[in-house]
């Protein structure tokens, strides 16, 4: 029983067909279809390498945006009560604000990269849009927070 479910399993899974991640106008695109980001971590998975660089450009991204958005916000309140009150303008939250958006500037810089490095990554891991009618498959055993198992690649 165990060996007709496993050829079972085996033929079944040999016709699945590789898919490739596609970049389009900061869009993900999976065979010409919009995939959300929540769908591309879930995909990014099954290569640990492609999912690790995808959450650095999106720490990124969050880190860089916060910076940039608080250097932001704390030069236009100081510009605000310059102009409601008699004090003087360029005080010492404009001075922040600007360190706070030259930092954020060079974080943000290389999100891209690494986001494209990233699908680049994953798509030279599948192995071509053909069936591989079981014949190229990588069974490799893996480890994580919920136990061991078998990761079966066709």
């Amino acid at each position: 029983m165990k060996k007709i479910l496993l050829l079972l399993s085996l033929s079944i899974t040999s016709l699945v067909f590789s898919q490739q991640i596609e970049l389009r106008d900061k869009k993900f695109y999976i065979d010409g279809e919009h995939i959300y980001k929540h769908k591309i971590t879930e995909t990014l998975a099954a290569n640990p390498e492609a999912l690790q660089l995808y959450k650095k450009s999106k720490r990124k991204e969050s880190i860089g945006g916060l910076l940039f958005g608080a250097g932001a916000g704390l030069i236009i309140g100081d510009v605000v009560k310059g102009l409601v009150s008699d004090v003087d303008y360029p005080s010492g939250f404009t001075y922040v604000g600007t360190g706070l958006i030259a930092v954020s500037i060079p974080i943000l810089s290389g999100r891209t990269k690494i986001l494209n490095k990233s699908i680049d990554t994953y798509n030279d891991s599948v192995k071509g849009n053909s069936p591989t009618l079981g014949y190229n498959f990588d069974l490799k055993v893996i480890t994580n927070q919920n136990g061991i198992g078998f990761n079966m690649t066709f």
